[in-house]
């Protein structure tokens, strides 16, 4: 009994809790839509509560410019962002695109809406992910972002990156949203495609990419998020790191 009892403290500090399943959460959102602050707000909810034990909610705010032109131009909008939206609609079931709206894994979307969100992200996890493991750093105006996967990745994938800036809002001075101060959560500043993953000399397979950093961007606050996703649906693995200052 009393060895056994003085085993136990060692047990527990040596114990370590099992990897959460990372679940993607994008929005399609803008300043000038009056129905998406709610699904703004809803976002960052799900991203500071991770709700869902054993998953990793990675969530992705893409600001989409096609409400630019009714009064209010959203500064963080971008058509690459509703180009990404559109093709999603068109390898979808009802090929329209609409704010607010959210993709869970890249499969399944919705008018933005938090117990939605939820319910569609527990079912997502059940899926097995492909391992991936990011790190960023900043050299010179750039961050560096690093993916490793264990394996090539399977076919008909494509692996991207995200940088995304967190406490970002705005004073609404025209359109629909007029003399509302907004909120945003994991607002995307940049995306773009890294090249095919190559096999790495200590092992595994590795992609790499130079993400230029803008002046204005709060560089405490980015987050740099990695997905591997089929190239017209499901996202088949993630991962999502703080950006490391510059050594």
């Amino acid at each position: 009994m009393t060895s056994a009892l003085l085993a136990l403290p060692l047990l527990l500090l040596t114990a370590t809790p099992a990897a959460r399943t990372p679940v993607v959460v994008e929005l399609y959102t803008s300043e000038g839509c009056s129905s998406c602050p709610p699904a703004d707000a809803a976002l960052s909810r799900l991203a500071r509560a991770q709700p869902l034990e054993g998953v990793e909610l990675i969530p992705l705010g893409f600001h989409v410019d096609y409400w630019d032109d009714l009064g209010w131009k959203d500064a963080y909008a971008s058509p690459a962002f509703s180009a990404r939206q559109r093709r999603y609609a068109l390898h979808g079931d009802d090929n329209r695109v609409y704010t607010p709206q959210m993709v869970v894994d890249g499969e399944r979307s919705f008018v933005g809406d938090e117990a939605k969100a939820r319910e569609q992200a527990a079912s997502s996890a059940k899926r097995a992910k492909v391992p991936l493991r990011v790190s960023a750093r900043v050299e010179g105006d750039a961050a560096v972002l690093t993916v490793r996967l264990d394996a090539a990745p399977p076919a008909g994938t494509e692996l991207w990156a995200a940088l995304t800036e967190e406490g970002l809002s705005s004073r609404v001075t025209r359109g629909e949203n007029s003399g509302r101060t907004l909120e945003h959560a994991a607002v995307v500043r940049a995306q773009v495609t890294l090249p095919a993953p190559r096999a790495a000399p200590e092992g595994g397979y590795v992609a790499e990419a130079r993400v230029p950093l803008a002046a204005g961007w709060k560089r405490p606050s980015l987050r740099a998020v990695a997905v591997l996703q089929e190239t017209r649906g499901p996202v088949r693995g993630a991962a999502a790191v703080a950006l490391a200052p510059k050594s």
